[in-house]
């Protein structure tokens, strides 16, 4: 039988199975490749479980059982067996301070998730053998004290002493606590001495604690070269990928250049889908002016389907900066300059994702934007609460009603509000507002996927504490959607990604386990066994 019969073959087998798959569309050609005998959620509006994939270069050209699948074979297609496995669609994280890190990626060691002290200090050792005598060894964040099962507690300067003897230890939590060892706290402290408060550990307030991490990231590989940065930027991608990440959206503002992205970007060589939102600082009426007027001259989409700009946030202005630790209320002053740059992105279409850990925050800024909806509706806009520690059940009425989303990020590292749900995930899933899951990694959460739903539907954070009651978490499904097509409609890309559906990129991860019926307090142990990007490869462990 030759090549030209097999292809007429299979395309009129195509053509024959149409009505029976539901297709968008018909094949014009054989796909290049095919996925089958595999656990397949789809994640559309159904939440369909099926067996097969088939591509057609960057997309999905149809999905079904794998006889029906197989059977659009043409002799080139390549064929992959995924012996049983579940396949997800790539994972999208609405809020990730990305470029920060990328900074460090190349050189960190990670603890996320790693929930045995023993564990850690035998990694630093290994890392301390791995660098050679007097490297720097440095943990940036994504963990807590509290998260240690064997022996909570920070660490010790005789532990990290013991761990690594000849090397530098810098660890770090959030932005304000630091656990040295004995050769880093004499090369740092003597620079620091207000914020130095003896032992292993420095304790400073966030602000200050910015000018100790600088301090200590002068130790830090230095890349002196746009090629080098480009390195260190793959390596954080590669990362990503191996947790599943295929997009991802950065709220951070003054993290340094996006030059070494845009680098492999251009060079085809940008593993996920990078955006990013606009890189400006406001702290005064001046500066929120200049703000506005910048929004007023950029265009607010600078994108395509794989990177660029567009939207605001995670701080339209810098000092209207919300926290769960202090009701002290956000001056109007500072209100009126936020109002100032807000109305300057309605007018010109922008996209506004923001901070709003309390409830008086969220009402105040929808406030606002009602206000503005009188000269420049922003309903489509999609404008977006951010974190929403603190929300009542009427505010989130009240932002279904107008046309706002809600993203909710990973608190796994971080310790129970008590006497309440917060975020309360129950209360928004059944809400039926739009709403996602992110990560807000690096530096205070982990950005692994998976331990982002395992906080919300087992109700844990790490080691194993109980942070939400039976009644007040999610179901895999719902977390799934979140962290997949909710997160697409958030960032106007419903019609691409999300979902494993005909004629959207072929961006899904196949794992090794079964999503549907591991154990709930299994899932943050899920890893990925292949990541794949617009019908590429971009992480592969099988």
């Amino acid at each position: 039988m030759n090549k030209q019969f097999l292809n007429l073959r299979s395309f009129w087998v195509a053509l024959l199975l149409v009505p029976a798959m539901g297709f968008a569309q018909t094949l014009d050609q054989m796909p290049d490749q095919i996925f089958y005998n595999g656990k397949v959620l789809t994640v559309d509006e159904n939440f369909s479980i099926t067996s097969a994939i088939a591509i057609q270069g960057e997309r999905i050209v149809a999905v079904g059982d794998t006889a029906q699948i197989r059977a659009l074979a043409g002799a080139d297609t390549e064929q992959t067996d995924l012996e049983g496995r579940t396949v997800i669609p790539g994972f999208i994280d609405n809020h990730l301070h990305y470029l920060r890190g990328t900074n460090f990626a190349a050189y960190e060691l990670r603890i996320h998730g790693v929930t045995s002290r023993k564990e850690v200090l035998s990694r630093i050792t290994a890392r301390a053998e791995e660098l050679g005598p007097g490297k720097w060894i440095f943990i940036l964040g994504a963990w807590n004290e509290q998260q240690f099962a064997d022996k909570p507690g920070g660490f010790t300067g005789e532990e990290l002493d013991t761990a690594a003897p000849n090397n530098p230890v810098f660890i770090q939590k959030t932005y304000s606590s630091f656990y040295m060892n004995s050769l880093a706290v004499a090369e740092i402290a003597p620079k620091l001495p207000e914020y130095y408060k003896g032992g292993s550990a420095i304790h400073v307030d966030n602000r200050s604690g910015r000018a100790v991490m600088a301090e200590a990231l002068k130790h830090f590989p230095f890349a002196e070269t746009l090629e080098e940065r480009m390195e260190e930027v793959t390596a954080f991608n590669d990362y990503l990928n191996s947790m599943g990440v295929t997009t991802a959206y950065d709220v951070g503002y003054l993290d340094g250049s996006y030059d070494p992205v845009t680098a492999l970007y251009e060079s085809g060589d940008l593993t996920l889908r990078v955006f990013y939102a606009a890189r400006y600082w406001a702290d005064s009426p001046r500066t929120a002016i200049a703000a506005a007027e910048l929004l007023d001259r950029e265009e607010s989409f600078q994108r395509d389907d794989r990177f660029g700009m567009f939207g605001i946030g995670e701080h339209v202005h810098g000092l209207v900066h919300d926290s769960t630790a202090t009701d002290v209320p956000i001056s109007d002053d500072l209100y009126n300059d936020w109002t100032v740059i807000a109305r300057s992105a309605a007018r010109n279409g922008w996209y506004i994702n923001e901070h709003t850990m309390r409830d008086s925050t969220a009402n105040r800024m929808m406030s606002i934007g009602e206000e503005i909806s009188e000269d420049y509706p922003v309903r489509d806009l999609r404008w977006t609460l951010g974190h929403v520690d603190l929300i009542e059940k009427e505010t989130v009425d009240r932002a279904r009603e107008l046309g706002w989303n809600i993203t909710l990020a990973n608190h796994t590292v971080k310790p129970r509000i008590e006497g309440r749900a917060s975020p309360p995930v129950r209360m928004i899933q059944d809400s039926g507002i739009l709403w996602g899951l992110g990560s807000d990694g690096t530096i205070v959460a982990t950005y692994n996927p998976f331990h982002t739903i395992w906080e919300y539907t087992a109700g844990k954070v790490f080691p194993d504490i109980v942070k939400y009651e039976g009644n007040e978490v999610i179901t895999r499904e719902q977390a799934l959607i979140a962290h997949t097509r909710s997160n697409a409609y958030i960032l106007f890309m419903e019609d691409d990604i999300g979902s494993l559906e005909v004629g959207k990129y072929a961006d899904f991860v196949v794992l090794d386990r079964d999503f549907m019926s591991v154990p709930i307090n299994e899932i943050r142990d899920v890893q990925p066994v292949m990541t794949m990007l617009s019908g590429q490869v971009v992480f592969d462990s099988r």
